[in-house]
């Protein structure tokens, strides 16, 4: 088999088909501003340093999937969040509720175009820069959180954990009238966005997890979640003809990824956690749902890769190769942004450990 692109060795991951080599997703904000040598207020008020910086990562690390961004609170910008953009660190203001629980908070959100701001403005401009330069190479894993998510970004994720349990009926009303629409809204702009290249629609969730959120409210927020995604779908599929694959993000320390697979599976085409901390092991993960789904996970971006050595990183990769190699469709993938203090050598070690252990032909 001919060497394959990034973008084509993705895709047959996400099919269930075997490439020539085990693809590769990784990406970081802080790495890409650092590449291009300014601080966090010149960077997300400049579209074209944003995609500087995200392209230089990929030319340099190599990844086979990756995407751009900047920090998590300018996509609920529009919905009034406030936030400060200071020289190292993007800090929004304290949230409204977080001293006493309101439910007029909730009633107060409106509806707004998520694409009207400054923000959103800016990083459209630089995801079109940046898929012209790489979207014909690499995976562009471009999409956000569903409703709840988005939510909890608004009003702050231990306040929505909290209100959910005094007032759910307001909390869910909001979901429902405001957010699904919000949501959707936004992350199909997110994909238009990488035109021509719209490969994929990514789907970050976190509240499926047995430590963050009461098992008793996962089915409603799930409801919401999949009338967005399948909204999203539809637009895309209305937009290019195609039925694109749904990747996913799930952030989260202790995933509920069984239920995760029984719900969602007939929208999803992957299966992305950070396993080397997860209570669910790779291993299980393969036993249990290696049959159905892809499954992207093997890289521990907050220690072996961050403070470890290019030898860990080497063995880091062998172990999660040996154990999904041949038994499912598989994927290394850290659990979320590459810190900005990664050594570059670690980085670099992640390719030529694929290299050894995860080339198939």
């Amino acid at each position: 088999m001919a060497e394959l692109t990034g973008l084509e060795r993705a895709l047959k991951y996400l099919r269930m088909e075997q490439p020539d080599k085990i693809p590769i997703w990784h990406q970081s904000a802080d790495l890409s501003r650092k590449l291009v040598g300014c601080s966090w207020p010149e960077f997300v008020k400049d579209p074209k340093k944003i995609a500087q910086g995200h392209i230089e990562y990929v030319r340099r690390f190599k990844p086979d999937m990756s995407g751009i961004g900047t920090h998590m609170w300018w996509p609920v910008e529009a919905l009034g969040l406030k936030f400060q953009v200071l020289d190292w660190i993007v800090q929004p203001a304290p949230y409204p509720a977080r001293k006493r629980p309101n439910p007029e908070i909730y009633k107060r959100i409106e509806y707004r175009d998520p694409w009207s701001t400054e923000s959103a403005k800016i990083m459209k401009e630089a995801c079109h820069i940046y898929t012209e330069a790489v979207g014909g190479e690499i995976l562009c894993r471009q999409g956000w959180y569903g409703p709840p998510g988005m939510l909890g970004m608004l009003v702050g994720v231990p306040e929505v954990m909290r209100d959910i349990l005094i007032f759910p009926e307001v909390v869910f009303k909001t979901l429902r009238e405001v957010m699904v629409d919000y949501t959707a809204d936004f992350i199909t702009g997110c994909v238009e966005a990488m035109e021509p290249n719209i490969t994929n629609i990514c789907w970050a969730m976190s509240q499926y997890d047995w430590d963050m959120c009461p098992k008793e409210w996962w089915d409603v927020m799930a409801e919401t979640d999949i009338a967005c995604f399948t909204k999203v779908k539809q637009n895309i599929k209305k937009k290019t003809g195609k039925d694109v694959p749904i990747t996913t993000h799930i952030c989260a320390p202790n995933p509920a990824l069984d239920y995760i697979v029984e719900k969602f599976g007939h929208l999803i085409n992957e299966i992305q956690y950070w396993g080397p901390m997860c209570p669910y092991s790779l291993e299980q993960a393969v036993k249990n749902f290696g049959d159905k789904i892809p499954i992207m996970t093997g890289i521990d971006h907050t220690r072996t890769l961050l403070m470890g050595t290019p030898e860990e990183v080497d063995k880091m990769v062998k172990d999660a190769i040996d154990t999904a190699r041949g038994k499912c469709s598989f994927a290394l993938g850290p659990g979320c942004d590459i810190a900005a203090d990664t050594p570059e050598a670690n980085l670099l070690a992640l390719v030529e450990a694929r290299g050894k252990y995860g080339t198939y032909v």
